[in-house]
């Protein structure tokens, strides 16, 4: 991602957030900050900030409350598009923006800054929150900021699971099913209540080990997709699943493969 500058408004932001968060005083004035923090972001523009001069920058003051997941994203921007200037680890612009983010960080729930998996990367859970995609990378406007609203922050479960592998042999008719075309599955739930003990819970399910659940019919475990839509009839494909985990006899009381259904038919 090139380097852009950044807009005023994108430096309101900032402000009214050390205003909000407590780093700025009630009745302390904003332009030093932002001039601060513009001066670091833009070093040696024009002729006034080499001799010193602060920029050309007035605070403009809202009275709304900004989302802490979205300031995140402000900072974070800031940060990109300031970290290339001289003497920015050791500025006072670095020293400010890592206060913010310690201050913000310490008002979201534990599962906002849990490290999750996205695709093959790994990143807090804060980023994937609509709070931090619906703001532009780079404001121009203090509107574009989300607002924190009820003061809730919802995190959505990443659920998780226990990955076992998908065993077939000469007598295999999937019809499309799961076991057509991948070779793992991720157990999310056994049983009716479709819950799983802490100990199971290890990995997130994927397009390469979907999610399925163990429930227990006619005397016996079967593994079914969890994400079926609701009615959906499943019958055997002659496939199974298994895993030399430990943890799989905990969850089912044996060692043995059991059937998956993921056949259905028209």
């Amino acid at each position: 991602m090139s380097r852009f500058d950044l807009h005023p408004a994108h430096i309101d932001g900032l402000v009214n957030a050390g205003l909000q968060f407590g780093l700025i005083g009630v009745f302390d004035n904003l332009t030093p900050v932002g001039q601060m923090l513009l001066q670091q972001h833009q070093p040696h523009r024009d002729v006034e900030h080499e001799r010193g001069e602060p920029p050309d920058y007035a605070a403009t003051v809202t009275d709304r409350a900004l989302h802490p997941i979205a300031v995140l994203c402000l900072l974070e921007c800031y940060e990109y598009q300031t970290s290339g200037t001289i003497g920015w680890h050791a500025s006072e612009a670095h020293a400010w923006i890592q206060r913010l983010r310690e201050t913000v960080l310490t008002r979201l729930p534990a599962e906002a800054k849990a490290t999750v998996r996205h695709g093959a990367n790994y990143l807090p859970a804060y980023r994937l929150l609509d709070a931090y995609t619906e703001t532009p990378w780079g404001i121009t406007e203090l509107d574009q900021i989300p607002e924190l609203g009820d003061g809730v922050i919802d995190v959505p479960v990443v659920r998780k699971g226990l990955r076992a592998e998908i065993l077939t042999g000469p007598i295999h008719c999937p019809n499309n099913g799961l076991s057509s075309h991948v070779r793992y599955v991720t157990i999310l739930g056994v049983g009716e209540d479709r819950t799983l003990p802490a100990f199971a819970r290890i990995s997130e399910p994927s397009d390469d080990a979907p999610g399925v659940y163990l429930l227990f019919q006619y005397g016996r475990y079967v593994a079914r997709p969890a994400d079926a839509p609701p009615g959906t009839w499943f019958m055997a494909s002659g496939a199974h699943i298994h895993t030399g985990d430990s943890r799989w006899r905990e969850l089912i009381g044996h060692r043995l493969p059991i059937p998956l259904h993921d056949r259905t038919e028209p």
